[in-house]
């Protein structure tokens, strides 16, 4: 039995999601195989392919253009697009003020702190972080926060990002996911049970 579909004989987390989860760590492993096999399983299981596009679309935030281009690509090949997907994003006059929401939803009492740290290190940096990574993708309706949340947590977890893991970690069950469903989502990136149990210690 191959890797995805062993991880698809697991519960805690319904199908889709995992599939997901696992498209999300093959990507930040550059291991396109998996990926592929992921994207197949989903098109066999007739989920839905904004999933996907959406999945690939929030990776560029964690693994960068280069990687989600090839994504892409493994993408057109496991699962071709009938007509190539556009939009999907809020309006633009509503994007800045939906993703500072959203981001103080996330971070909680901690985001002022936050935005004071990413301000320290340049205003670039923070004004890029509310306006593009949350403002134009993360708010994109396709996905409802919860599972970009749990998606957030599968790359932070396969980038050994430990400090982001936490606060998306935080952040997920802000949107309603259950603990069994995070420590789902770190198994099936990790494997390792003992580092999944770290990771939830700290998450408290």
């Amino acid at each position: 039995m191959n890797e995805c579909d062993a991880a698809l004989t697991r519960a805690g987390l319904d199908r889709r999601m995992r599939l997901l989860v696992i498209v999300t760590a093959a990507i930040a492993r550059a291991n396109w195989p998996l990926a592929a096999t992921a994207m197949e399983r989903a098109r066999d299981a007739a989920l839905s392919r904004t999933d996907l596009e959406e999945t690939l679309l929030q990776g560029v935030l964690f693994f960068g253009f280069p990687r989600i281009v090839t994504a892409f690509e493994q993408a057109a090949l496991a699962w071709p697009a009938d007509v190539p997907p556009a939009g999907g994003a809020l309006p633009e006059d509503e994007q800045e003020h939906a993703g500072r929401a959203l981001f103080d939803r996330i971070y909680g009492r901690n985001a002022p702190a936050v935005h004071a740290m990413l301000r320290g290190h340049h205003h670039e940096l923070h004004d890029f972080v509310i306006r593009a990574a949350y403002g134009r993708v993360l708010t994109r309706p396709a996905l409802p926060p919860r599972d970009r949340e749990l998606l957030a947590v599968a790359a932070l977890a396969a980038l050994d990002q430990t400090p982001q893991l936490v606060a998306h970690a935080r952040g997920a069950r802000t949107f309603g996911a259950t603990d069994v469903e995070l420590r789902e989502t770190l198994v099936t990136v990790l494997g390792d049970e003992p580092v999944v149990d770290e990771h939830l210690r700290r998450i408290g």
